[in-house]
């Protein structure tokens, strides 16, 4: 694909971090402006902290595990059920307080879109760690994470894969590893004939895939690992013939490692490089598909994860390099999931550090919040809708707007306006946006046309016409008139503690931010 050429500027910056981060800071805008492409690419990309595992917050629980300390390998004694709002509050809080720029929460999600297990089929302890395993090979190498994941025991519960014995096959776990997971669904161009794979071949990988079960951990007292062992007696060990999609291949028995050669024979077809870069585009760039983007993208991209053995970081790159990746029309194409919309209206204003009550207890409760903000807009990471994942990004033709339907769009509008509004608060203590600090982050505070063009390039995809900047900048004067503004910025960056400075500038931000955030452009990214 052709690299882009275009100017590497703020807004260029932005746009790749807005699709590739959580609610990109103005510092991170400004450094990517300045370091250039690669170099931001480089950092976006590169080596991440796998976070800290959640933590027992609260007293009257869990006798085995003390407050403070992680219970992901504690055996479940007495009373555990905070453990999952535990595992929740953490999934948030993970992506809210990180302070590296880096794509590795927004590939999360995207390998739980993608293989979209339901947690209600395992105990926290599972569910931690499936997700866990996706923040280890966020960008690892595809035929890893399908090795991983194959044998992981919250799909083999989800997938009943803990079912599939040799003397009665379950077809589920392989029927979705080829529709979904690898080759993709094709058209039916014959009885029982996808073009990329039959019925014949669901019956011959499930029996391959025979052989593997769960240990006996979900709510267990007892110290047992949560792990899956294969038990060679239910293992089906005759030759399993598959079809002229995969040139008439026979599978011999391999054992233990039999799913293995099933995924290495899947990964051959050139249907599944080709199925797993367009999952990647619509969930980075468009859900829009044309013959142009098969063609000059999608076929590119595809070439790119086979010559690179599979490893997913070249591909990403590629895409984030391509003069494609930054054309007008791809800024602001799409609607922000829930995740995405409070993230983004709250990372760039939060500097936790600076908030004195922000203990354990308090910041799970604030991810507890969040969590359940995004489950009333309908994400609710732990339970996918179905097993094809969020119809966002795979139900056409209306895809991204699912997310928006008259309800869910009143639902979204009153999160944002709760989460940034002066009052918000988390049992009883207030947290409000901490915007002493965003004001000086601002390349020129003073400036109330500086400070307008910079909310516009933090908060919005796209550049706005001159009506309309000056209909933002209204909002922010309040009719006053822009040397008031200079004078009273100044006072209140000079007096952060004294109330007479600081409330004519905050009433005003805070005013101004809830009608910003309340515009349409505000939704799309």
């Amino acid at each position: 694909m052709p690299r882009y050429s275009g100017p590497w500027n703020r807004e260029a910056a932005a746009h790749l971090l807005r699709r590739t981060t959580y609610g990109p800071r103005i510092d991170e805008i400004n450094k990517a402006s300045k370091d250039g492409l690669d170099k931001t690419l480089d950092i976006v990309l590169g080596s991440y902290e796998i976070p800290h595992p959640p933590l027992k917050y609260r007293d009257g629980y869990d006798p085995a595990v003390k407050l403070g300390e992680t219970w992901v390998n504690t055996p479940y004694i007495g009373t555990n059920k905070y453990r999952n709002f535990s595992f929740r509050s953490w999934f948030y809080n993970t992506m809210l307080l990180e302070k590296k720029t880096t794509i590795r929460d927004r590939m999360v999600f995207f390998w739980i879109n993608y293989f979209a297990i339901h947690g209600e089929h395992g105990d926290a302890r599972s569910v931690y760690q499936y997700v866990k395993l996706y923040q280890e090979l966020a960008l690892g190498n595809l035929r890893t994470i399908l090795e991983r994941i194959t044998i992981e025991p919250q799909m083999l519960s989800c997938l009943d894969g803990t079912l599939n014995h040799k003397d009665n096959p379950n077809e589920n776990y392989a029927r979705e590893l080829m529709e979904l997971f690898t080759v993709g669904k094709g058209e039916l161009i014959a009885k029982g004939d996808y073009s990329t794979f039959t019925e014949k071949d669901v019956v011959a990988l499930a029996r391959a895939l025979t052989g593997w079960v769960n240990l006996d951990f979900r709510y267990s007292e007892e110290e047992v690992p949560v792990a899956a062992k294969f038990e060679k007696s239910y293992h089906d060990t005759g030759d399993k013939q598959l079809s002229y999609h995969f040139g008439n291949q026979v599978i011999r028995n391999a054992g233990a490692d039999e799913y293995k050669v099933i995924i290495d024979i899947l990964l051959k077809s050139p249907n599944t490089s080709l199925h797993f870069v367009r999952r990647l585009y619509r969930y980075f760039v468009d859900y829009k598909i044309t013959d142009e983007v098969e063609r000059k993208v999608i076929q590119p991209l595809a070439q790119t994860l086979v010559a690179n053995n599979y490893e997913i970081k070249p591909v990403l790159r590629e895409l984030f390099s391509s003069e494609f990746f930054y054309e007008t029309e791809i800024r602001g194409c799409i609607i922000k999931n829930p995740i995405d919309l409070l993230t983004s209206c709250l990372r760039p204003f939060r500097e936790y550090e600076h908030v004195d009550w922000i203990d354990l207890r308090y910041r799970y409760e604030m991810g507890e919040n969040y969590s359940g903000y995004c489950y009333s807009m309908q994400l609710d990471f732990q339970q996918p809708p179905t097993i094809s994942g969020w119809k966002a990004y795979y139900d056409g033709p209306q895809y991204h707007r699912h997310w928006i339907s008259p309800a869910l769009m009143q639902q979204r509008y009153w999160m944002v306006k709760k989460v940034t509004g002066r009052n918000f608060h988390i049992d009883n203590n207030l947290l409000p946006l901490d915007l002493h600090s965003f004001v000086q982050s601002l390349t020129d505070p003073h400036d109330v046309n500086e400070v307008v063009k910079e909310f516009i390039l933090i908060f919005m995809p796209r550049s706005v016409d001159e009506q309309q900047f000056l209909k933002l900048k209204s909002w922010l004067l309040q009719g006053s008139s822009e040397m008031v503004w200079s004078t009273e910025m100044t006072g209140y960056l000079a007096h952060p503690n004294n109330s007479s400075y600081v409330r004519p500038i905050e009433d005003r931000l805070y005013d101004f931010i809830e009608k910003f955030f309340g515009m349409a452009e505000f939704q799309l990214q």
